[in-house]
């Protein structure tokens, strides 16, 4: 390379230099400045790193704690707490019917649409994961009568079915006096009574004690097995009460209703109701073990009752302290352990003060609200059942719409009465049938959290329970 050569590229790095600043000025002012100087976000304390990067939030996430950190950061900061640039957590009570509401409907961020399904290489919408208020409205209407709970009283055989293989399968680790994760061997039970109420058939993770694979690939075999038998045999379509019998006659009365949305509504049933489900029966079960005075009280209710096997709901769901009970692992340990995430409409959003531009992200943990002491009281942080028996007419009312383990507003979880119902039934049987103890009582859980939380940790051991005159 020549002098010359030489000198034209170094006279050129002015040059280069002088170019380059412009983007990096802009840079800078969409990455630094307008995050740390945003007029509306300005006043919302929270981390530094939080306000100029979501990899904060990434790195909560990644804990599998994050909603222990959301706690600790509210008790820092107050009720407003700022995650990432463009999302803040809130941890009022009173803003949970503003977000969530069923009028001025704020839609959910970008996070959602990743749990939606995939087909031929493309993202389809779900109940839960559609962004697109309208396209959530029409894919809810024409099902949403199917989950009222005077509907779902109908699945009861299907339910005690499912408990009856449940409790032969327990009698025998009493017998043997074999310890076992009472929350894999309750997720197993969710996830089999969830596929018989949908399909008329469990998947069998009781029968075969363990974890069976494939299941999205087994509820598209499933459906694509009843689509044909309802053309090929017709006259057997009456004899299946299933969800999945239910969203077929209804696809058949209304013909504009795709076989996705079908797949996608039995999806929703499967992923929803076992998890949430199998995460609360295990907190009660839990909290009651670490609480023997609870424990008493609520097998003295039981014993007073004479109960009949299986029992109803419509007994089980009138039985004070079991109501209290349930509610209370509800508030204690809520199934979803992140904000839900909505977005500021056009119109922006004022809320306690703070005015929020369009577009920001605003979410509610429950596991921030369900700890505030103004309506849970100064032992929020502690198991009490009694909180929702003692509480008076107004103070009720407040703890029951803080109650945010489902959601709230127009996108409140569809299957939530498919949950209370295998919740109320197989609790009092449990309980009634088998005496439990942990077989570390001095050792606490684990609960690991991803946007679901998992329990681990909670080893027991059982007897058959025969003090209470029903066996």
């Amino acid at each position: 390379m020549s002098k010359m050569d030489s000198y034209a590229n170094f006279a050129s790095l002015p040059f280069l230099v002088t170019l380059s600043i412009p983007p990096i000025c802009i840079l800078i002012y969409h990455f630094i400045l307008f995050p740390l100087f945003r007029s509306d976000l300005r006043s919302i304390p929270g981390p530094a790193l939080a306000k100029l990067t979501d990899v904060y939030r990434l790195l909560l996430v990644r804990t599998g704690a994050a909603h222990e950190h959301h706690i600790r950061l509210h008790e820092r900061y107050g009720p407003f707490v700022r995650l990432g640039p463009n999302t803040v957590s809130v941890g009022s009570p009173a803003a949970i019917p503003v977000i969530y509401n069923t009028r001025t409907r704020h839609p959910k961020s970008a996070f959602y649409p990743v749990m939606g399904n995939v087909a031929h290489g493309k993202v389809v919408p779900t109940i839960f994961s559609t962004r697109d208020e309208s396209v959530h409205e029409i894919m809810k209407r024409p099902i949403a009568q199917v989950y009222a709970m005077t509907n779902l009283k109908t699945y009861e055989p299907l339910v005690e079915s499912t408990e009856s293989l449940f409790f032969s399968k327990l009698e025998r680790l009493a017998d043997e006096g074999a310890s076992f994760d009472l929350g894999t061997w309750l997720h197993w039970f969710a996830t089999d009574v969830i596929m018989e109420i949908t399909f008329g058939k469990r998947l069998g993770f009781l029968q075969r004690e363990e974890d069976v694979d494939a299941i999205l690939e087994t509820i598209e075999q499933r459906f694509c097995e009843r689509k044909k038998e309802r053309r090929d045999h017709p006259e057997k379509t009456g004899h299946k009460r299933d969800f999945l019998a239910r969203f077929l006659d209804i696809q058949a009365s209304n013909s504009n209703i795709p076989d996705f949305w079908i797949i996608s509504w039995c999806q929703q049933n499967v992923q929803a109701g076992s998890d949430s489900t199998a995460i609360t029966l295990t907190s009660v079960i839990y909290y009651l073990l670490k609480n023997p005075d609870s424990m008493e009280e609520l097998l003295a209710e039981l014993d007073h009752a004479k109960l009949p096997s299986p029992i109803p709901w419509d007994i089980a769901h009138k039985l004070p302290y079991l109501d209290s009970c349930i509610k209370e692992a509800l508030r204690m340990t809520p199934a979803i352990g992140i904000p839900l995430e909505r977005v500021t409409p056009a119109q922006g959003l004022e809320l306690e003060g703070h005015n929020f531009q369009a577009g920001t992200v605003l979410g509610v943990n429950a596991w921030v609200v369900h700890r505030d002491q103004m309506v849970y009281g100064t032992d929020s942080t502690h198991w009490r059942p009694g909180r929702w028996i003692e509480a008076d007419q107004d103070q009720k009312k407040m703890m029951e719409r803080t109650l945010f383990a489902f959601g709230g507003g127009s996108r409140v979880c569809l299957g939530k009465n498919i949950s209370y119902l295998e919740m109320y039934k197989v609790i009092p049987e449990l309980l009634t049938r088998f005496r439990f103890e942990l077989t570390t009582p001095q050792k606490d859980w684990s609960v690991k959290n991803g946007f679901f939380t998992y329990t681990k940790g909670v080893e027991v051991r059982i007897q058959r329970q025969e003090s209470l005159g029903r066996y």
